[in-house]
């Protein structure tokens, strides 16, 4: 073992494929509700403290974010950690949330300085392991294409995809769903500007749909602990857009989230 080159093992030659396919993409950073279009090597917790349109509260701990792997130059794997979701006062809706896996490819990409831009498709699965009465036991398929481009500090990042379930997914009615985000960064704090939408029995609608939000938000980091160890933090009020959308998500939401990048 002694007479074993330094930065040959595995992990090392992993790392520095990390570290290269890394370089290789922009450095912006990621919103709260729209998905990023860039590989990343993080572990993620958010928390949602949403406020039904009756008042009624529901916490969402986890959110279905959790720890994401660059496994080779161009593909990022990620499980979620355990996501809990707890209405008070409402047992049929409160319990644990099913596991979240999800595979991201990238195929296009070029650094901030140079043309500034990543395209990427991803498929998300969510499993049939949840334990709330109300949470339907079937596999839920989420196919998403993913572009961000960016001008100096700004940049803008936009997902576009569809929803399939292996089972009952007349409920699903193949919803379209979309987010975009538009950021500004300045120094350590990214102010950020998003419009989400969320699955719905609705083909796609700019408006009147019900699921739209709008989500201004302050994205605060990255911080170093060492080398490449560092972590940023975001926070935001996401707003329904219309009574539909109160009517059958929530009317507002406080949302925060936590990155330890590595």
């Amino acid at each position: 073992m002694n007479d074993q080159n330094p930065g040959t093992g595995w992990y090392e030659r992993w790392h520095r494929m990390t570290a290269e396919t890394k370089e290789r993409q922009t450095n912006w950073m990621t919103p709260l509700v729209t998905t990023t279009s860039r590989l990343e090597q993080r572990i993620r917790y958010d928390v949602y403290d949403e406020t039904k349109g009756n008042g009624n509260k529901e916490y969402n701990y986890g959110a279905g974010k959790g720890v994401s792997l660059i496994v080779t130059p161009t593909d990022e794997f990620t499980f979620s950690l355990p996501n809990y979701i707890d209405e008070p006062g409402v047992p049929a809706s409160t319990g644990w949330a099913g596991e979240v896996l999800q595979w991201r490819h990238r195929i296009m990409a070029s650094p901030e300085n140079q043309k500034n831009y990543v395209f990427s498709v991803q498929l998300s699965a969510l499993t049939p392991t949840a334990v709330i009465p109300n949470m339907a036991n079937h596999w839920v398929w989420t196919p998403t294409l993913l572009f961000g481009k960016g001008w100096g500090n700004f940049n803008f990042i936009a997902n576009l995809g569809s929803q399939w379930a292996d089972g009952d997914n007349s409920k699903l009615g193949a919803p379209i769903i979309w987010n975009a985000a538009f950021e500004y960064r300045i120094g350590r704090i990214t102010p950020c500007l998003e419009f989400n939408s969320q699955p719905t029995i609705s083909r796609f609608l700019p408006t009147g749909a019900p699921g739209l939000f709008v989500l201004p938000e302050l994205l605060i980091g990255r911080f170093t602990i060492k080398e490449d160890l560092r972590y940023y933090f975001g926070i935001g009020y996401q707003i329904a857009l219309n009574h539909s959308t109160i009517e059958s998500r929530y009317a507002n939401a406080l949302i925060v989230k936590f990155h330890l990048l590595f």
